[in-house]
């Protein structure tokens, strides 16, 4: 695959990090729970920062393990319209840097009157339906 970046896949290391946080929020809070129902004392904070973690770590667990939305990266096509104030010609290029709308670029070819950038845009690609 030439001129395009593939998403890596998340490491080994991370998954078990995750997991490894995943186990300690879950022994936290069966430990808070053992203690309310050995003592009657109800450690809340506790409780609530365990099921915080476990949720987390389930979320990014989730997040991670899934298949990436954008596979490649492709480059953009920024073009550049330029266009007469007196005699209204039109002309479309590719962005250059320091490019600016309202930009005097020169003289028209037809009327000699200012050429000012006129707008900035992002060409859009058509995606192909497969029905």
């Amino acid at each position: 695959m030439e001129g395009k970046s593939e998403v890596k896949r998340m490491p080994t290391f991370f998954t078990a990090v995750i997991l490894i946080m995943l186990i300690m929020s879950l022994v936290a809070f069966l430990l808070a729970v053992e203690t309310y129902i050995t003592r009657g004392n109800l450690e809340i904070m506790n409780i609530i920062l365990s099921v915080s973690a476990i949720a987390l770590s389930i979320y990014i667990l989730l997040q991670v393990r899934r298949k990436p939305l954008i596979s490649s990266l492709e480059a953009l096509k920024v073009l550049t319209v330029i266009q007469c104030i007196r005699c209204g010609y039109k002309s479309v290029r590719n962005f250059s840097k320091g490019d600016y709308v309202l930009k005097e670029v020169g003289s028209c070819p037809k009327c000699s009157g200012t050429l000012l950038i006129h707008s900035i845009f992002r060409e859009v690609e058509k995606k192909e339906k497969f029905d």
